[in-house]
């Protein structure tokens, strides 16, 4: 810095004038001086532009933080949803399993029925005349179509709850599998923000560390130039 050279110059010339004394002694000091301002105003800019890049790097590191904190915060809100749309495959499975439950429980109770019903006509018959046996058969047939009918029909609606129970299990899975995939993504997110972190705070460190730098040695240039100046 030109300023350190001049105040040296001005500095070197005083002391060689007041201790030594005489023009050549003044030139002399002066040319010292504005040497000694020279390196030091060298060293000042140096540490001072270390800092500025330091620092530089340090905001960069926030703006990487900034950035991780961000996209974490999508990660997060797209785990939401999915663990929303996962809740609602696991009560649909719930629905269908009910379902499937109460399909059971008719059918348990219609064959209870039917088994009385049969076991009724059966005392009937057996008490009838010869001349009703016809009419019990044909009963009986009616009865066994009926069964059957009620029977495929369960099959039919158990069979088609299984499936949705089953696709409902897979989706479920995929979702899951998806919610497990972004919470890998979230905890590569923040590695990378704690290790900006990290960085960010090194390089505060070293900016704090070359300013403080290039504070010691004005402070120290000022201290010389001000003793010299006492000389006067």
């Amino acid at each position: 810095m030109a300023i350190f050279t001049l105040i040296g110059a001005a500095a070197g010339a005083a002391v060689g004038a007041a201790v030594v004394g005489g023009a050549t002694a003044t030139v002399i000091g002066a040319v010292a001086g504005a040497v000694i301002g020279n390196v030091v105003g060298n060293k000042v800019s140096a540490a001072q532009e270390a800092a500025a890049a330091a620092t530089t790097k340090a905001e960069e590191q926030i703006t990487t933080i900034t950035e991780k904190s961000e996209e974490m915060i999508d990660v997060t809100q797209e785990v939401t949803g999915l663990q929303t749309e996962q809740i609602a495959v696991q009560k649909q499975i719930a629905e269908d399993r009910q379902q499937q439950e109460r399909l059971a429980v008719r059918r348990q109770r219609r064959s209870a029925i039917r088994e009385a019903q049969i076991v009724r006509a059966r005392q009937r018959n057996i008490a009838q005349a010869a001349g009703a046996v016809g009419s019990a058969v044909s009963g009986g047939a009616a009865s066994i179509g009926s069964q059957l009918s009620a029977a495929l029909g369960y099959s039919t609606q158990q069979s088609g709850l299984s499936e949705e129970i089953l696709q409902g299990q897979q989706k479920g899975m995929d979702l899951q599998s998806e919610i497990n995939t972004l919470y890998g993504k979230a905890n590569v997110l923040q590695t990378e923000a704690n290790i900006a972190a990290t960085r960010a705070g090194m390089y505060s460190s070293r900016a704090a560390g070359y300013t403080q730098q290039a504070s010691n040695y004005m402070g120290l240039f000022t201290n010389v130039a001000s003793t010299a100046f006492n000389f006067i």
